[in-house]
């Protein structure tokens, strides 16, 4: 596949449009001028997928105020609910939010329809949510469902209670955990189409000084990671996009950018297949792999 060609497989995390996210984000929310540029430049590169949420802010109306969102594919998430049990007035508020999405966003369907919090479905009364998705498919204001989630045990159970069709899931270079476990080949296997998120770590590995930990075993997994990108001659960037490149089992890479500048960087980084010992650069730190283990900043 051409590197033109291969642009497809990115698709544009869109949580930086409606919120300041991010560990290395000094910028915050990005401008709806900014948002538009970046949306056109993703076009003419080769994309056609736009990741979002409910939950990600303004990031839904950003977008649906976007004309540059013409013509992307979009994924949106469901209301989170948190509960220890989901009970049809909860249906109701994730039907209602889900109604909300479509308004703010400007269109009838959206591509894909994920809940939010995998907990939601393996709660108990949780196939309450998954009917309301199937019916959303079946009026065809939803292509694919499916749901986000955080580990091996969250994708084993869905796999066993729903006929799951796209997973949004954390992986990097550092975080390989639910490839080195078989889980992406399981997933595969089944026929669940794979997007996976935080190939930034929140955009720990492309600025490491920022790390909010100071484990021993958390400095020496970053260590190691900025020595592989030095000895490879190769940027930090170039090195997490070639990672989540190289991993064949994802269809969908996404990537948050602040500026159409950004974006730019990210497609040559993309396009330079950078190759490393992935192997190497694996940790198992959950420390350091999942941010909501991170100690809140001041």
């Amino acid at each position: 596949m051409s590197d033109a060609g291969s642009r497809a497989r990115l698709a544009l995390g869109a949580v930086q449009f409606g919120l300041a996210y991010g560990v290395t984000n000094a910028a915050g929310q990005t401008p709806p001028a900014e948002v538009d540029a970046i949306l056109h430049a993703a076009r003419r590169a080769g994309l056609d997928t736009v990741d979002t949420a409910a939950a990600y802010g303004a990031s839904e109306e950003v977008l649906g105020r976007t004309p540059g969102l013409s013509g992307f594919r979009v994924v949106t998430k469901t209301v989170p609910l948190r509960r220890s049990e989901i009970d049809a007035e909860d249906v109701v508020i994730v039907r209602e939010g889900f109604r909300r999405s479509l308004e703010r966003l400007g269109r009838p369907q959206v591509d894909s329809l994920l809940v939010h919090q995998a907990y939601d479905l393996l709660a108990p009364g949780g196939d309450r949510l998954w009917a309301f998705l199937e019916g959303e498919k079946a009026a065809g204001r939803v292509r694919r469902i499916g749901a986000s989630v955080y580990g091996r045990d969250d994708i084993k159970q869905l796999l066993e209670r729903y006929p799951v069709e796209v997973v949004q899931l954390p992986l990097s270079a550092l975080d390989q955990r639910l490839l080195r476990d078989g889980s992406l080949a399981l997933l595969r296997r089944r026929g669940v189409a794979v997007h996976a998120r935080s190939l930034f770590l929140q955009g720990l590995l492309l600025q490491p000084s920022a790390s909010p930990l100071t484990s021993s075993s958390a400095t020496r997994a970053l260590a190691r990671w900025d020595e592989a990108c030095r000895a490879a001659g190769v940027t930090r960037l170039e090195a997490a996009l070639g990672f989540a490149k190289a991993t064949t089992e994802i269809e969908r890479a996404v990537i948050g950018v602040q500026s159409a500048e950004q974006f730019a960087a990210g497609v040559a980084a993309w396009d330079a297949g950078a190759a490393l010992d992935w192997g190497h650069l694996a940790c198992d730190d959950a420390d350091l792999l999942d941010p909501r283990l991170w100690p809140a900043r001041g």
